[in-house]
């Protein structure tokens, strides 16, 4: 039986095939997919319309009024859509509306470069295209969210160039857009000060400290938050109240903010600098809080995080990160963060988890080809349907169906272990094997492992 080839180092110069066509046509056949995808996306998202609870302070911004913290931080976005929406004449909402619509064709074309530049590895186009990923957020286009996806990969894009002035300075634009920019910038500042030049990192770490300080100028004027309290202790106070509901089950309390009758109150002391909050309890316990955490991890990219589990059990960590290429050590580095940290980060965790991209649309289909090879045409046959099963459930389900999110949860658990059963069949040390042929074909390409020069 033909299975998988699993090298024993990580693979840096070379991919499993490069592709027959020209730069320019994969260039142009990237472009027009990602052109056909987001019309799409933008078709069904006018005939389902969503608008996320945050949008008005997003809109108060584009129309000049004044928004409170945090969205007052996240002022690049509104301005952008503000100055589309001048420059063509059009409403506010438009001006949005077009800049998620082209923040989504530049994400999405980036994505796709690297796989079009694989023959043997085409099939994993469809496994990047029809994910409701990018419905998901551009439905959301008054959120900074898609833009900021955007400026992330203008980001990484530098960083593979070895820009690193130019990327310190996108930096800052980043920070505009999205406060948590300060893990990116974490990240980048660890990652190049270990594989690349130290005077590289000392660049983003000059670009994060603009950036902050930018933030900060743009949004002096703003509104106190909900609970008036110091912005650093409201967003540190944020991670235990989304744990103890989005985790245990038991949504938290307080006298400035209550979405469940309490069983319990406490007093607060009146020396504790929490602003208006002068009262804290927790309310009963729901099971179904941790049910919907579990699947939208299980869901947010369909396969992705059962791939990344069996990628890591299979393959130790040092030969996952390719220290000669930095972007994608922090692709990898960030998406994994910021995918885990979702539980921590808000209500509306679809979207949170979703901050992972990095690591399952740039990391992952950069990796796949250069650690398993040969996949026979049966096993795709067999995961592409479990993959997107496995992505529209849970959206079909709100979509559509309004079905129990037990159901999905199922569905999700039978896709996830019959797709961990093929993998861990094919990549056991029975069906490692390489001949020398293989290796030589494989390593005669021009080296092409991330985006397309």
């Amino acid at each position: 039986m033909e299975g998988f080839a699993e090298t024993g180092t990580f693979v840096t110069d070379t991919v499993a095939e490069s592709s027959h066509l020209g730069k320019w046509k994969i260039r142009l056949i990237a472009g027009l997919l990602a052109t056909l995808t987001m019309l799409v996306v933008w078709k069904v998202a006018v005939a389902y319309p969503y608008i996320d609870p945050d949008s008005s302070n997003y809109k108060a911004m584009a129309d000049g009024k004044i928004a409170m913290k945090p969205f007052a931080f996240r002022v690049l976005g509104p301005a952008a859509a503000q100055s589309v929406a001048t420059l063509l004449g059009k409403s506010t909402t438009d001006g949005f509306v077009i800049v998620a619509f082209l923040s989504g064709w530049f994400l999405l074309y980036c994505v796709l470069l690297p796989a079009l530049g694989r023959d043997r590895y085409r099939w994993l186009i469809p496994t990047l295209l029809l994910l409701p990923f990018w419905l998901r957020n551009f439905e959301n286009y008054f959120l900074p969210d898609l833009f900021h996806a955007a400026l992330c990969m203008v980001y990484l894009v530098l960083l593979r160039w070895r820009r690193w002035g130019w990327a310190a300075a996108t930096l800052v634009l980043m920070f505009l857009a999205r406060e948590s920019t300060l893990l990116v910038a974490a990240v980048a500042v660890s990652v190049l000060w270990w594989v690349a030049e130290k005077s590289a990192a000392m660049m983003q770490l000059a670009g994060a400290f603009a950036g902050l300080a930018t933030s900060k100028f743009a949004a002096r004027n703003a509104a106190a938050n909900l609970h008036h309290m110091n912005d650093t202790l409201y967003l540190i106070g944020k991670i235990p109240w989304n744990l103890s509901r989005n985790l245990l089950g038991v949504t938290l309390w307080t006298n400035t903010l209550h979405p469940e009758p309490p069983l319990h109150v406490w007093n607060l002391p009146r020396w504790t600098p929490t602003g208006n909050i002068h009262q804290i309890g927790y309310a009963a316990y729901h099971s179904i809080y941790q049910i919907s955490t579990a699947v939208q991890l299980l869901t947010a990219f369909g396969l992705g995080s059962c791939l990344l589990f069996i990628l890591v059990w299979r393959n130790p960590l040092r030969n996952l990160l390719p220290k000669n290429e930095p972007y994608l050590c922090i692709a990898a580095i960030y998406g994994a963060i910021t995918f885990l940290l979702a539980p921590a980060l808000g209500a509306a965790m679809t979207r949170l988890f979703d901050y992972g991209w990095p690591l399952f649309l740039l990391y992952l289909p950069a990796v796949i080809p250069r650690v398993w090879r040969h996949w026979p045409t049966w096993i795709v046959v067999l995961l592409l349907p479990l993959h997107l099963i496995t992505a529209w459930t849970e959206p079909a389900r709100l979509i559509f169906f309004h079905s129990n999110i037990i159901g999905t949860f199922l569905i999700l658990i039978v896709c996830n272990l019959a797709a961990a059963t093929i993998w861990f069949g094919m990549t056991s040390p029975y069906n490692k094997r390489k001949s020398p042929a293989d290796t030589a074909s494989e390593t005669d390409g021009p080296s092409s492992p991330g985006f397309i020069p």
